[in-house]
Formats: C-alpha cells, sequence, structure tokens
C-alpha cells in the first residue's frame, strides 16, 4: 500500500499544516471571564515557556493576578515571564548564546530568525545591554506592535510570515556556513 500523499493532486492535505491554519490569536478583552483568562494565561506560558509543563510553586502568581485586574497588558505579562527565573533557567542560563536568540525569537515573536545577521544583531544588543534588554528589543519592536499590540498572546505565525516563506529564515545558521563553501 502506497502512503504517498502529492500535495500538488491534492492540495487540501495541507502537510500537517492545519494546526498552524486553525490556530487563531488569544485577545484580552476587558470583560474577559474566569475561564477566558484562564485560557489566555495558559496559552501565554504555553508560547513564552515552549509548551513545558509548569508546576504550581513556578507560576508567577503576582503577574497573573496584575493582568487579571487589569494592571498589566498581555504584552507586559509576556516580558514578566521572559525575564522571570523560570524562563532565564530553561532557556539562558543552559543554552549557548545563538540558540538562546533563536528561541527569544519563536517565543516572543512567533517565528524564527530570519537570518545570521538578525541574529547577530541581537547578540550585540545582548551584549551591551544584557538580557534583559535584548528581552525588551522583541517586545518594544514594530514588528511585534503590529502582529500582537497589547492584548494579543504571542502565536506561532510560522510559516505564513514572509521570514518563513525564504528557506534562509527556518536554518539561518546553515546557510552561512553552506555559503562559505562555494
Amino acid at each position: 500500500m502506497n502512503t504517498f500523499i502529492n500535495p500538488v493532486l491534492n492540495p487540501d492535505v495541507n502537510l500537517g499544516m492545519q494546526q498552524f491554519d486553525e490556530e487563531y490569536p488569544l485577545r484580552l478583552y476587558p470583560n474577559a471571564s474566569e475561564q477566558e483568562m484562564d485560557q489566555l494565561i495558559q496559552s501565554a506560558y504555553r508560547q513564552v515557556l515552549g509548551n513545558i509543563h509548569v508546576m504550581e510553586s513556578e507560576r508567577l502568581t503576582s503577574a497573573e493576578s496584575r493582568l487579571r485586574h487589569g494592571e498589566l497588558t498581555v504584552r507586559e505579562f509576556v516580558r514578566e515571564l521572559a525575564k522571570s527565573n523560570l524562563y532565564r533557567g530553561r532557556f539562558v542560563d543552559s543554552c549557548p548564546r545563538s540558540r538562546t536568540i533563536e528561541l527569544n525569537f519563536k517565543h516572543l515573536l512567533g517565528r524564527a530568525p530570519s537570518s545570521y545577521d538578525e541574529i547577530v544583531q541581537q547578540g550585540q544588543i545582548y551584549e551591551t545591554g544584557g538580557y534583559e534588554a535584548e528581552i525588551d528589543s522583541y517586545l518594544d519592536s514594530a514588528e511585534y506592535r503590529e502582529a500582537f499590540g497589547e492584548d494579543i498572546v504571542p502565536y506561532a505565525r510560522g510559516y505564513k510570515t514572509p521570514i518563513e516563506s525564504n528557506p534562509s529564515g527556518l536554518y539561518p545558521l546553515v546557510f552561512p556556513a553552506a555559503e562559505s563553501l562555494q
């Protein structure tokens, strides 16, 4: 039995991409119910922390409470998650800097770095201003504001972004090495 699915002959198969097509942005509305707020907070944890299990003792209960009471926007809640000891321990202190930067792009902007130059630029921000300045550079960027604004939880924009449609954006560390071989 042949299990090959030709996307040209059968374009409806989506080749596993339907889960991204069905994903929709979660927005914080002023009159959000408790259940909607729980879903939004869980989604923020999942996006920023990369789908890891967060134990009750690791949760940022103060930030969650301030978000629930309207004292924080979603963007500021995401900032607190990304600057937390939990995030730092899992994605900064335990990873090489280039990997940390790549994960910051994916967790905060919902996409991979577009090029090696983008990684270098973020590395310079990290070097001169430190880890927190590098996190701020994503959340204060025009790209973040256009994609998510103040009240949308970042989500995997993946192949729908212009950057992801460029194959070199998927593997930014591989292409400079391949170009140097020519």
